[in-house]
């Protein structure tokens, strides 16, 4: 039955295709009819070539899981292995302490000095309060045998306080600056007296104290800048601290400190 029916599609389109192409002018009247027509007999063919394609292909049958067991992996790793691990953990532990006790930290005072360079006759540095960049700095040079006035003072941790003393210098800057008080001294720098943190701008304003500037020139001889402002914002700070009777200490590095700090231990 199926196959008469197929025949007879089959003898509709022939007629129709002869229809058209001896009367052409049927195309653009019915060209809707014939779309759809087509479209059937599109579905048609498909039908049948799914009917014809179950008839023929069986379905397989779906595959079972496999069966061969893996190897299963070691829960806990060998004694021996394990003493290793634990020998190289300690090792690295005793570098690591050593290399820590060989290190210092920098920030071992109120204010910190890491001094960084030294041309032969001026020091340049770079000052820290509480561990935060505040000013550059500059001082005398390094000399073995010291010279008076020329000479800058030894690396170390020491008091930083009044020094109450009047003199012509406490004098000069009370009468510039009415907020001035009392000038800040090094204190117990060994055989150095009277060694204070000022204003100034090349070593010839200093005789071994600590100059102190917002800024660096790049000329020479070498020269710090902006040295008032900056040092009006220091003293107040620091005036204040020993009005409330705070300890304040100054740490002064020399050029090696990133060798001696823990920053070399990095």
């Amino acid at each position: 039955m199926k196959r008469f029916v197929g025949l007879l599609v089959v003898a509709m389109v022939l007629v129709l295709v002869l229809v058209f192409i001896t009367n052409p002018e049927l195309i653009s009247t019915i060209w809707l009819y014939l779309v759809g027509f087509i479209g059937y007999i599109v579905a048609l063919g498909e039908k049948g070539f799914r009917s014809v394609k179950k008839a023929f292909i069986k379905d397989e049958p779906p595959k079972k899981p496999s069966s061969a067991v893996l190897p299963q992996l070691k829960k806990t790793p060998d004694s021996a292995e394990v003493d290793k691990l634990e020998q190289k953990i300690h090792q690295l532990e005793g570098q690591l302490g050593a290399a820590q006790q060989e290190g210092k930290p920098l920030a071992a005072g109120t204010v910190t000095v890491l001094r960084y360079m030294d041309d032969g006759e001026t020091t340049l540095g770079l000052l820290f309060l509480r561990n935060k960049f505040f000013a550059y700095t500059l001082e005398d040079t390094f000399r073995v045998e010291k010279v008076k006035h020329e000479t800058r003072i030894p690396a170390g941790k020491y008091q930083l306080d009044f020094n109450r003393q009047v003199t012509p210098m406490t004098e000069r800057y009370r009468h510039r600056m009415p907020w001035f008080d009392f000038h800040l001294e090094i204190k117990d720098v060994p055989d150095f007296s009277q060694i204070c943190i000022h204003i100034g701008n090349t070593h010839s304003d200093t005789s071994g104290c600590v100059l102190i500037a917002d800024g660096v020139s790049a000329g020479l001889p070498r020269s710090i800048v902006q040295s008032t402002l900056t040092y009006e914002k220091f003293y107040k700070i620091i005036h204040g601290l020993l009005q409330t009777n705070e300890q304040v200490t100054i740490q002064v590095h020399d050029e090696d400190w990133i060798k001696k700090s823990k920053i070399a231990t990095i």
